[in-house]
């Protein structure tokens, strides 16, 4: 990882996001700029986060560009309340359906539906996404937050059961599968 310190944040830029710009220059077409706006809705996303941040005086002590969008640290010694964590927590997707609805505002349907995705998607209650962590601020060790993930798993793993059946094998599909099951085993 490349990084930078300026007044004890640190920027960085990681090997993966490094790839993923040399992979997007290489691809063309229609797949480019899906990966580009994907690409996009992640940082917007972050940046929701890292607004809420800057406006409840919370410091970062790092900010990241990764293969999959941007890692924002805060600092450890700042104790905050779990009403702010939720806040912050909450501004990622709040950034992207709000760019959704302006953009399809716009007519811009395509990128539009990639932010609502982005969105709904973080809201997840799953351990690595934000609905997860806010389930566990607000309801911490719940039986039936429990039940919802399982089910949520269950239902990913049948949508990648039936999506290979009925015509082959997604490859995001089943690597956004397997992600997911692994965070939620190893969490």
């Amino acid at each position: 990882m490349y990084s930078l310190k300026i007044k004890g944040m640190t920027f960085g830029v990681s090997f993966s996001f490094l790839a993923l710009v040399g992979f997007l220059t290489v691809c063309k077409g229609e797949l480019g700029s899906q990966l580009l706006v994907c690409l996009c809705c992640c940082a917007f996303h972050e940046l929701g986060h890292l607004t809420a941040m800057l406006l409840l005086g919370v410091k970062a002590e790092a900010v990241i560009l990764y293969g999959g969008g941007m890692l924002i640290r805060r600092k450890k010694t700042i104790d905050s309340s779990n009403l702010s964590d939720c806040v912050i927590l909450l501004a990622g997707p709040a950034a992207n359906a709000a760019l959704a609805l302006f953009l399809a505002l716009l007519g811009l349907s395509s990128a539009a539906g990639y932010n609502l995705f982005c969105a709904v998607f973080n809201l997840l209650p799953l351990a690595y996404f934000d609905g997860g962590r806010i389930a566990d601020i607000l309801f911490p060790q719940s039986a039936a937050v429990e039940l919802v993930k399982n089910i949520i798993i269950l239902m990913f793993a049948c949508l990648v059961f039936s999506v290979t059946l009925m015509g082959g094998l997604n490859i995001s599909l089943f690597v956004t599968f397997v992600y997911i099951a692994l965070c939620e085993i190893l969490v």
